[in-house]
């Protein structure tokens, strides 16, 4: 049977969790596990945060009780991070016991994820002002639209088949510059703004983001991690986009 503290230690414990699992920064987590156990009367709160995982502890009912969580999947839902910090605002303010910000954070996480067409729409839709943005023109506006659209379906299946998310990065950057070269064959339109747009949005600016604040924090564990993983993707889609560039001078030429 599960003692009230114990309650109180897995609610500041799942919060942390959704936290990391949505991309958020280790000390977000950190914090925002800390002042709920300050908020629910746990004794000598601890907690150390990585990006893939946890080790959070105090003393409870005389014993110090610890929990550890691997965080293997991250996916950027910087709502739900806002959603954590909400609920724990109100728990540092007396608006919520550990029961109710317990239950509120299984629910949370059993949220039906977005339509898939929806994020493939916001997608899409970056990738397109990006290319405007890059000198495209209207034309290109719609192609790279269209493309990244498709790029975007893509990651679905890549998921489902558990691909690493720097494979994954390789793969879409060459589908990305693979699918503009294409379509550049039967629309005349500018290569460059193109392929830039369409692969923005695949550049991991959030993880390096995260990194050089938790650098700057002083989390040089997770900062130095953070930006290896940042420069590791980085790297692959340039090396997808150079793939894509390289297969396609090598069909012209046969």
């Amino acid at each position: 049977m599960s003692t009230m503290k114990s309650i109180e230690l897995n609610s500041a414990a799942l919060a942390a969790q959704t936290i990391l699992e949505s991309s958020g920064e280790t000390y977000r987590a950190e914090e925002t596990a800390l002042r709920m156990c300050d908020a629910f009367g746990l004794k000598e709160p601890q907690i150390m945060a990585f990006p893939t995982g946890f080790i959070i502890s105090a003393v409870t009912n005389g014993e110090r009780e610890t929990r550890v969580f691997r965080v293997p999947e991250r996916s950027i839902r910087l709502d739900t991070v806002d959603i954590v910090n909400n609920i724990s605002r109100q728990i540092s303010r007396g608006k919520m016991s550990a029961n109710e910000a317990y239950d509120r954070l299984i629910a949370l996480r059993n949220l039906p994820a977005l339509p898939w067409w929806r994020g493939c729409t916001y997608f899409a839709l970056a990738a397109a002002f990006f290319t405007v943005m890059f000198g495209g023109g209207f034309t290109e506006f719609i192609m790279s639209f269209c493309i990244g659209f498709l790029v975007q379906t893509a990651q679905f299946p890549l998921a489902r088949l558990n691909f690493p998310n720097q494979l994954r990065a390789f793969l879409l950057g060459f589908l990305a510059a693979f699918l503009s070269v294409i379509v550049l064959q039967l629309i005349p339109g500018q290569q460059e703004s193109l392929i830039t747009g369409v692969i923005m949005p695949l550049l991991p600016g959030l993880s390096m983001t995260n990194a050089v604040r938790d650098t700057i924090r002083g989390d040089l564990i997770s900062g130095l991690g953070r930006g290896a993983e940042a420069l590791i993707s980085a790297v692959l889609l340039s090396a997808g986009v150079a793939a894509a560039l390289l297969f396609k001078g090598m069909l012209w030429t046969m």
